[in-house]
């Protein structure tokens, strides 16, 4: 015989089971309605084995969809939830394919109802052989220095730099090229740390990617000739001349641009040494060049000529 509960139980059991049904309906759609999204980025941290590179573009962070409880979500930091896909398993080159994980830290570790998804949710990458291997450094210069000097010669810290990365993309350098460095105006010695300038995303730089630079600024040194240099006769007795027509020479210097900028014809002479000539006659004599202090003398002519000596009455 049916029990009191029984019959209660049984009595009106569709009615009873459709209000369940809604309770639970409520309750799950109250509980919904009391949840909260938040949305932020983390970086992707890139799993591989050591002895291989990525040659594919990856995305470099990963959008985090938090849902849970507002006064929950909202204590989380974005340093709390760690994102990652790894790669390590795979020991040969080709393409491959792994879910985007996540790792919840700090205050994310005590939250029980949070629900986190990712985007992406898997990510695909090529992976190569890596290798490494010296490069010669090759500095880019740019400008000018101050007019009258110039770059003499540069001392870099290190002639070569060790890169590192995919076989096929370390394999066809040959060279390394330095961020500019700029020459402007420069006329002092000067030393700067620049940076490794590479295109190539996939290379990096285990020995570091900078170099210091050494420029040496000297005075720009420059050769030119001096024309219609007047001759002038020396220690030549008093009772004597020389006959003819003005003889003119000329003078090529090496010297300071600058220097020489402000230099004439006026301020150079080559001398006639007429020290052995006792009286009238053809006499060849040697000449030599007379010049201001800071120049080198190249070459003069002429070096001796030919004079026709006479005495001051006899003209």
């Amino acid at each position: 015989m049916p029990s009191r509960w029984s019959r209660i139980i049984e009595r009106n059991w569709p009615a009873k089971i459709i209000s369940i049904v809604a309770a639970m309906i409520l309750f799950l759609f109250f509980r919904a309605t009391n949840l909260e999204d938040r949305f932020f980025s983390v970086p992707l941290n890139i799993i591989i084995n050591e002895s291989y590179a990525v040659t594919s573009t990856v995305p470099s962070s990963v959008k985090v969809s938090l849902r849970g409880a507002e006064e929950s979500i909202f204590l989380i930091l974005e340093d709390d939830i760690e994102v990652y896909a790894d790669f390590s398993e795979h020991s040969s080159e080709g393409q491959f394919r792994a879910s985007v994980k996540f790792i919840k830290a700090g205050t994310a570790k005590n939250i029980g109802e949070l629900e986190i998804r990712l985007d992406p949710p898997e990510i695909i990458l090529e992976l190569e052989r890596k290798i490494s291997r010296s490069v010669k450094i090759e500095p880019i210069l740019t400008g000018y220095p101050e007019n009258g000097y110039e770059l003499d010669q540069y001392i870099l810290s290190t002639e070569v730099a060790i890169v590192e990365g995919p076989a096929s993309h370390v394999e066809q350098l040959e060279f390394i090229q330095t961020e500019e460095i700029d020459l402007e105006g420069r006329k002092e010695d000067f030393y700067v740390r620049t940076r490794l300038d590479v295109q190539d995303p996939y290379l990096s730089f285990p020995s570091g990617d900078s170099v210091g630079f050494q420029g040496v600024i000297t005075e720009t040194v420059i050769l030119k000739t001096f024309e219609d240099i007047g001759l002038i006769y020396i220690d030549l007795p008093p009772e004597l001349n020389v006959s003819g027509q003005e003889i003119a020479g000329s003078i090529k210097v090496q010297g300071k641009l600058l220097l020489l900028e402000s230099t004439t014809s006026a301020d150079f002479s080559l001398l006639a040494d007429c020290a052995d000539i006792g009286g009238p006659g053809k006499y060849e004599v040697e000449i030599s060049p007379i010049v201001p202090s800071g120049f080198a003398v190249l070459r003069y002519t002429p070096d001796t000529i030919l004079i026709d000596v006479q005495r001051i009455d006899e003209e």
